[in-house]
């Protein structure tokens, strides 16, 4: 068999954290049976569809590398499709049209809630010739005829048997009145067309599987292996949605986070492999197996996100790391030709960073001034008594020659030998004077990566901002 995967999300908003696990494990299986991965944009409800979202899809997509082997396709493309295969199955007795007005289904679907049943249409138009319609009825839709007795067994990967009576299921609208083809009959169609041989997808749409396959069943169409992967939970155990304000996965580039961490969360939202928690895109691949996966809610844990994200930034190449750097320094249109390279700086901060983002905030001082006189900080720490010791630090820094720091470090010594006092006496206001900020990473280093004219212009500044 040769194995066909696909991701076919609706644009309907931004692809959140669970779309793409779903992509993920469709991806992993393709890659690892040696198949294809497509992927398909599912929108055929051009009520619901929201402009750039598709833009926004793909470029989730490629910044997490989940490449696809054919595509994007459109179901908007596919409309002629479609309605060839209604007008096949109208007339082969498959479907039928339905000229029900609203006050009619609705009045149906009243009574039989007030009788305790659960509403369904009840083939009204399927048992009439349309004949009794009057010509000034023009308005109708499409239904399916769909099986009367039986039941609908599948195997789901994840779930084992799962059985549906087809008495439970009424005749489903596959075109609309204004005539528009439907999600659940354009999906059917696509699959078919595209071959695919597993259709990995949320929960949610274990109801539609039994009518999709019966369509499949009417085309003599081969029925897809199914997989429904449990839904995601936010911390207030709520379902993720992208009507609930969920963040879209390109949120999470924005905030800071690296592919490679976004992934390897993913992958163990639901799915394992004994004890492990880091995987690479190799072992993930090796590894993934869909009988392995949970069938239990997941719950999004932003903290082992995080966890995972500074394990990775500090475990990537850290030319890897800077590329994906070096983008969020352009967003916040900082100039990284005016300070030092962006290697040194993911040296500096790695270890005390969780996100790129917060990298960037704590590495301003290095690439712009700034101006002490509305720092709270610079009023606790730079006051008359820093001055001489800033003086002192000035001159010896001014002449140093080979600027390293070992020779900054030993220059921070012998100041403090000199004025007879503690390190964070000299120190801190050193460091205030130098960053703006009461925290850095190891002063010596960080006064090296400033650069020495750099230096010396901001100890002036300082004690001038003292001596007003």
């Amino acid at each position: 068999m040769n194995i066909k995967t696909r991701f076919a999300p609706s644009p309907t908003g931004s692809i959140h954290i669970g779309n793409i696990r779903t992509a993920l494990y469709s991806w992993l299986f393709a890659r690892k049976q040696g198949g294809k991965f497509l992927l398909r944009i599912e929108d055929s409800d051009s009520q619901r569809s929201i402009d750039d979202t598709v833009e926004l899809i793909v470029a989730g997509m490629r910044w997490l590398s989940l490449d696809w082997d054919e595509g994007p396709y459109f179901q908007t493309n596919r409309f002629s499709r479609y309605n060839s295969i209604i007008s096949y199955m109208i007339q082969h007795d498959m479907a039928y049209k339905c000229y029900c007005s609203s006050e009619r289904l609705e009045s149906l679907r009243s009574n039989q809630i007030k009788n305790g049943e659960k509403p369904k249409y009840d083939g009204y138009c399927r048992f009439k010739s349309t004949d009794i319609y009057s010509s000034s009825i023009s308005s109708y839709v499409v239904r399916f005829c769909n099986p009367q007795d039986g039941v609908v067994i599948f195997h789901d990967q994840i779930r084992g048997t799962i059985t549906f009576n087809n008495k439970e299921l009424d005749d489903l609208i596959i075109r609309r009145a204004d005539g528009s083809p439907t999600y659940n009959f354009c999906v059917v169609i696509d699959d078919m067309d595209m071959q695919i041989t597993h259709i990995i997808r949320g929960e949610e749409h274990i109801n539609n599987t039994p009518r999709q396959i019966n369509i499949l069943k009417a085309l003599r169409a081969p029925i897809p292996t199914y997989a429904h992967v449990s839904m995601i939970l936010d911390n207030n155990l709520k379902k993720l949605s992208k009507r609930c304000g969920t963040l879209g996965i390109m949120q999470y580039r924005n905030d800071g986070f690296l592919p490679e961490a976004i992934l390897n969360y993913l992958v163990r939202l639901g799915w394992s492999h004994g004890d492990q928690e880091i995987f690479s895109i190799e072992e993930m691949i090796k590894y993934f197996d869909l009988s392995r996966i949970s069938k239990s809610p997941s719950i999004l844990n932003l903290e082992k996100l995080l966890w995972l994200n500074h394990y990775y930034i500090n475990h990537l190449p850290i030319d890897y790391v800077a590329s994906h750097l070096s983008w969020h320094m352009h967003q916040q249109k900082i100039n990284i030709q005016n300070g030092p390279k962006l290697t040194d700086i993911i040296k500096l901060f790695a270890r005390r960073s969780r996100t790129l983002k917060e990298i960037v905030n704590n590495c301003l001082y290095f690439y712009i001034d700034f101006d002490l006189f509305d720092n709270k900080v610079a009023k606790d720490y730079l006051k008359p008594v820093a001055i001489t010791p800033l003086k002192f630090l000035r001159k010896k820094f001014s002449n140093i020659v080979d600027w390293t720091p070992e020779i900054i470090k030993s220059i921070i010594i012998e100041t403090v030998n000199e004025f007879n006092t503690s390190i964070d006496k000299i120190g801190m206001p050193l460091r205030v004077a130098l960053t703006g900020t009461n925290c850095s990473p190891t002063l010596s280093v960080t006064i090296h990566a400033i650069g020495q004219s750099r230096v010396l212009e901001r100890i002036d500044q300082a004690i001038r901002y003292i001596s007003t």
